[in-house]
């Protein structure tokens, strides 16, 4: 194999109509690599994989999957030999059917053995914590164990790619867990992953680069330290209190602090000041402490992803510079 990307995507764009899905999206995923397509959505982020792997027919552009354009049915058939797609929404699984009769049933269809298929079954069961379900109906579990067992089946003919759109969306932790060990485990053997999520913490952790999309346009491609490094970095003091904070009290905050930025929740309030200095932090602790409230942590920390990613598909008013979040995180 030669040393060229496992997918190299080339000006894609989608027009429904009157309707511009995607505009010009390009990106390159290589050995070894989770890269993640970010957007809100309707962003444009499910097109652009069907039309990566040859479901849509793009208006304008290309898609190559391991040299292979995905617009040509021959050459489709070939990329798809090296390609695992779970799409959100797709019949990725029977439920009818056990976990090892599915496992059967999708290495049939891409021509495996079922010899080969049993063989594997125990690796792919253990590594997704299936092993005690493996000949139970499926229509009996959890929406977590069904997107396990989809996973396996798209693992089962050992690809050299991923695709996974959404593959967390609406599991509980421990399911979403188990799925981002999987993708670790398969990068590490030299595959590859493409990777849409709402997740942010997710996209931060496991992908070496990121593309936003935004309204069907890129609004950032680039590493993800990089691109975090890129936008406003500057320390976020947030001073979390025990209960909510009163409204006239906020508002009396509010009059010394005009940037703060609160956050009520059910039992907590929390309370956000950008870069603050000593003086400024002390001050605010002192304010809460003569209004009675009880301080239960302050923590200094850096934007994340997600407020970077906020600032990117968020409408930017007048003015606003790239590289900088959006009023709700700045000074």
């Amino acid at each position: 194999m030669s040393n060229q990307p496992f997918i190299t995507v080339t000006n894609l764009s989608k027009r429904f109509n009157d309707f511009q899905a995607v505009s010009n999206v390009s990106f390159a995923l290589d050995k070894g690599e989770v890269f993640g397509i970010l957007g809100p959505n309707g962003a444009g982020k499910t097109t652009t994989i069907k039309m990566t792997i040859g479901l849509i027919t793009p208006t304008s552009g290309s898609a190559r999957i391991m040299g292979y354009d995905t617009s040509i049915e021959s050459q489709r058939l070939k990329a798809n030999q090296h390609i695992g797609v779970l799409l959100e929404g797709a019949r990725n699984i029977y439920w009818r059917l056990s976990p090892l009769e599915n496992l059967r049933f999708f290495g049939a269809n891409r021509g495996v053995p079922r010899q080969v298929i049993d063989d594997k079954a125990g690796e792919l069961f253990a590594l997704l914590d299936l092993e005690e379900h493996a000949h139970k109906m499926v229509a009996q579990f959890s929406q977590g164990m069904k997107q396990k067992v989809a996973l396996a089946n798209v693992l089962a003919h050992d690809p050299d790619i991923l695709i996974l759109d959404e593959p967390t969306l609406g599991l509980d932790v421990e399911s979403a867990q188990k799925i981002e060990e999987t993708i670790v485990r398969f990068v590490k053997r030299g595959k590859a992953v493409l990777l849409t999520t709402h997740v942010m913490r997710m996209a931060e952790k496991l992908c070496s680069k990121i593309l936003v999309i935004h309204e069907g346009q890129e609004v950032a491609h680039d590493e993800t330290q990089s691109l975090l490094a890129r936008f406003d970095t500057r320390k976020i003091v947030e001073t979390k209190v025990r209960n909510q904070v009163a409204p006239t009290d906020l508002n009396a905050i509010s009059d010394i602090f005009p940037s703060i930025i609160a956050r009520q929740e059910q039992t907590i309030t929390v309370l956000q000041l950008v870069e603050p200095s000593q003086e400024q932090t002390l001050n605010l602790l002192n304010m809460l402490n003569g209004m009675n409230y009880q301080i239960l942590s302050v923590n200094q920390r850096e934007p994340s992803l997600e407020e970077i990613f906020l600032s990117l598909t968020t409408t930017r008013s007048k003015g606003q510079k790239d590289g900088t979040l959006p009023h709700s995180y700045t000074s």
